[in-house]
């Protein structure tokens, strides 16, 4: 079988996003949310479904995968090979979209739903925090009492849960288990029937993944998507290199121009109080000629 990384956000999509994979996306968000013993949801209905010739560039401003429940609660996934901690604005800033789009037009402000978001990433966000799941939302600070509701967001950072003895409910066990394959070095037909027995829902997942490593237009896809992101990753390294030098450059330049004006400005002075320009050049390191044309 060939291997692929699974945190491609075009298979990704395909696994979460595609039509009639409902449920392999509803128990990844339930999988998520009983890690905190919070209730699970019925229905999952994709809003942004797959298809199959999007690309790279299609990608812009919007989340991987966009989902609402039966209640009309919205779920927003995200997967993020490299990043920082802006991170965290980012994920605030897609929730605070997420929920103004809940309110129409004249409807009211208790009409508001709630907006689930979870992020599974490829890098440590959260420092001073060693656990690989964690759960953010409103409280009071002292009591705990939970404000509201319309605010989850969660973190999947999956480089804690290769570095740590995992204490993870089962079916999250088995989905972080798969999102970690590669850096595993572990082939998915040797693992499965273990994944199978944690959470069932993998036997579809490992069935999705045969069919598409396996399907031509698919794969090719696959292909390119990694190349033109793994592209998109050098230009942009590049580019900030490319801003440090200048930055830089700027400072010794500004630094220059700042000797020089202070030179220029002692001169000044002392070629006011009649200090020869033999003794000037001496003490500021201007030229006689500079000097004198002050």
């Amino acid at each position: 079988m060939i291997n692929i990384n699974v945190l491609n956000d075009y298979f990704m999509r395909y696994l979460f996003a595609k039509e009639g994979h409902e449920n392999i996306l509803k128990n990844l968000i339930n999988s998520v949310r009983a890690d905190y013993n919070q209730e699970p949801f019925e229905d999952i209905k994709v809003l942004n479904t797959f298809n199959l010739k999007e690309s790279i560039n299609d990608k812009q401003s919007i989340v991987d995968v966009r989902a609402v429940t039966k209640s009309g609660d919205t779920v927003l996934i995200e997967i993020q090979r490299v990043g920082n901690q802006s991170f965290v604005y980012r994920s605030l800033y897609y929730w605070a979209k997420g929920y103004v789009a809940n309110l129409r037009n004249n409807e009211k402000y208790n009409d508001l739903k709630q907006v689930i978001v979870i992020n599974i990433l490829d890098f440590n966000l959260l420092k001073g925090i060693d656990k690989e799941h964690s759960c953010y939302m409103i409280k009071e600070l002292e009591t705990n009492h939970i404000l509201t509701n319309h605010f989850e967001m969660h973190f999947l950072e999956l480089p804690k849960y290769l570095a740590s003895n995992s204490s993870l409910k089962d079916e999250l066990y088995a989905w972080f288990y798969f999102l970690t394959l590669k850096e595993k070095q572990t082939k998915m037909e040797e693992v499965m029937e273990i994944l199978v027995k944690k959470n069932p829902i993998m036997k579809e997942v490992y069935d999705e993944y045969n069919k598409f490593v396996n399907t031509k237009d698919l794969f090719e896809n696959y292909a390119e998507y990694e190349k033109n992101y793994f592209d998109i990753l050098a230009l942009s390294e590049e580019r900030r290199l490319g801003i440090e030098e200048g930055i830089i450059k700027g400072r010794e330049e500004g630094i220059k121009e700042g000797i020089k004006e202070t030179q220029i400005s002692m001169a000044k002075n002392m070629k006011n109080d009649r200090v020869d320009l033999n003794t000037i050049s001496k003490y500021t390191g201007l030229s006689i000629e500079e000097i004198k044309n002050l």
